[in-house]
């Protein structure tokens, strides 16, 4: 439907579910010309027609209107064929990650979902039809939703998968349809992503294990750009080849997605006449994308004393914001003044607070070629989506980068760029759980990348969260998704530091290293000023009393209660990390003692 909307001049940036209320008859008639063309069964152009999705375009408040019409169009084209054709009503995915990889939870996605199930159940559609939907978590809410909106419609599911058989969350495609199925979905299937050749790769040796109907529709190849548009390339008579494969291997509902018009619908029907269902069993299939790896892969990473000493000693860590453009002096005459002062390793920010800086994989290569010092590349969610996520963990590995401290990421739009959006395709427990797959050698999704990643995975935790019950269940998401080690936020009171260790231990979280935030104050108006307008901090009175007092020495009595800090917090925790603001000489003073004590 979107291919047909789009190739007769609706604009792809605009809610094309819209046209089933502003332009009827574009509609009615792409229905018309795939019911003649053979189709047995026609979808609604209600495939993004959820809140969410419509609220992009402010039509929230149309649901219903939009949903509805969408079933009465596809019916109106239905009931003028001279046979039977069934109307299913298309379902698509919400566009956001489910928990733990986004913010929504299973019980919201089903309230969206349900939303517009009843919208066009109150049509009577024949079916429901879940689909391109990404994961179990995903379906699963769908299939829910549906069943409680409708429980008589009856619920076909399918999934779009990457091009090893898997979710792009890592799930076997076999056990995730079959959890569907006891889900309550009637008709399970692959759509979308790929086209015939891998669909039917992926299929061919499950099918044998289903006894419900099964459904298979490709896309017509990989997608290119020809004059500016998306076209895809795949013929009606390629398609048609694998039409007969499908019926051959059992499958029940066999069909087309994005780039499938009604020519290639008609080479379907042409292909299946007179053709039934074949019987069902596993069929060993070659893929289309075996290849040999490399016999001696190329070392990844060099040893260094942060990866030693983790865990083990107490480690010390300082934190160095990329520059503004691109000379890059200031910061490496910082790390090697750290270097020198007995530093384990620097912590690179990523635009932090969403203001522009230099790239920090770029910063952390060039620091790594001129001292010996570890990084920990602080990596926002933010700014990538979860392609970009991938390929820039992919190519820091490569470049030795040892650590990654996994962020959500501040909102651009407290920012230098209001106007930028925000990804945030996974939240920040989402990322750890994409490094522990690269570690396992294996990309979102399960797909074998070759050599593993070795890298030590941060995650940041806020002892002096207002609601600590809820911080520490984030916590312990991060930590049983395999968080290696962890960053607080600067602490002044150690008091309050005690008092988190005691949390963490009454909540049984696994224990990992953690690495107490230590920043040199340097001014009774500093301290004053992070207290007051910094969200999360807090410098108690007593502190800020002693800055006042310091007078002109301000700045000396910042690192005493730094180092005080930090030698009372030695027995609580793994380690310190230390955040000079570009004060690298009172960072160093921090620094000196605690190297040398241990």
């Amino acid at each position: 439907m979107g291919t047909m909307l789009i190739a007769g001049g609706a604009a792809p940036h605009l809610c094309l579910e819209a046209r089933n209320l502003e332009q009827p008859q574009a509609v009615r008639t792409i229905h018309d010309r795939y019911v003649e063309a053979g189709a047995d069964l026609i979808e609604t152009n209600t495939f993004g027609a959820n809140a969410l999705k419509l609220a992009d375009f402010s039509l929230e408040h149309r649901l219903a209107e939009i949903n509805a019409a969408g079933v009465r169009l596809a019916r109106h084209a239905a009931r003028s064929a001279s046979r039977r054709v069934y109307v299913g009503a298309s379902v698509g995915p919400l566009g956001k990650a489910l928990h733990p990889y986004g913010t929504m939870t299973e019980e919201r996605a089903v309230e969206v979902y349900r939303e517009q199930c009843a919208a066009l159940a109150a049509e009577r559609p024949d079916a429901f039809v879940l689909e391109t939907l990404t994961g179990l978590a995903e379906a699963r809410a769908a299939v829910r939703a549906a069943l409680e909106a409708a429980p008589n419609i009856p619920r076909i599911c399918t999934l779009a998968v990457l091009e090893g058989g898997q979710t792009q969350y890592g799930e076997d495609v076999g056990e995730v349809l079959r959890a569907l199925i006891d889900a309550g979905a009637e008709a399970v299937g692959l759509n979308c992503a790929l086209g015939p050749a891998q669909t039917y790769e992926i299929l061919a040796p499950i099918a044998g294990d289903f006894s419900v109907p099964l459904v298979a529709s490709p896309n017509a190849g990989f997608p290119g750009r020809l004059h500016g548009r998306t076209v895809y390339f795949s013929s009606p008579e390629y398609f048609a080849e694998y039409a007969g494969a499908f019926a051959e291997l059992g499958i029940n509902l066999i069909g087309g997605c994005c780039g499938t018009t009604p020519a290639h619908t008609a080479a379907m029907r042409q292909a299946l006449r007179g053709a039934s269902p074949g019987d069902r069993r596993a069929v060993h299939v070659v893929s289309v994308h075996d290849y040999e790896r490399p016999a001696a892969p190329p070392p990844l990473r060099r040893g260094n004393a942060f990866e030693e000493r983790l865990g083990r000693e107490f480690v010390i860590t300082a934190e160095i914001e990329p520059p503004r453009g691109i000379d890059y002096r200031a910061q490496l005459a910082g790390a090697r003044m750290l270097e020198e002062a007995g530093a384990d390793a620097v912590n690179l920010t990523d635009n932090q607070r969403a203001q522009l800086r230099m790239s920090p994989i770029a910063l952390a290569s060039l620091l790594m070629q001129h001292t010996s010092l570890a990084t920990i590349l602080h990596f926002s969610c933010r700014d990538r989506n979860l392609l970009a996520l991938q390929s820039e963990l992919l190519g820091a590995a490569a470049l030795g980068i040892t650590a990654i401290l996994a962020l959500t990421g501040d909102p651009a739009t407290f920012g230098d760029y209001p106007v930028a959006t925000g990804v945030y395709d996974v939240t920040s427990v989402g990322l750890v759980g994409i490094l522990r797959a690269l570690n396992d050698g294996k990309r979102h999704g399960g797909i074998e990348i070759g050599p593993p990643a070795s890298f030590k995975i941060g995650v940041a935790v806020n002892p002096l969260a207002r609601d600590i019950d809820a911080e520490l269940a984030r916590f312990r998401r991060k930590v049983a998704g395999g968080a290696h080690f962890a960053l607080t936020q600067p602490i002044y009171e150690i008091a309050a530091l005690r008092r988190f260790v005691s949390e963490l231990e009454r909540a049984e979280i696994a224990p990992i290293p953690i690495l107490a935030g230590v920043l040199p104050l340097r001014s009774s108006r500093s301290a004053d000023f992070l207290h007051n307008e910094v969200p999360g901090m807090f410098v108690p009175e007593a502190i800020r009393e002693r800055m006042r007092r310091a007078g002109e020495n301000s700045a000396r009595e910042g690192v005493r209660i730094a180092r005080e800090f930090v030698e009372e917090a030695r027995t609580l925790v793994g380690g310190a990390y230390v955040i000079p603001m570009g004060r690298y000489e009172a960072a160093a003073e921090v620094i000196v003692p605690i190297a040398a004590a241990r």
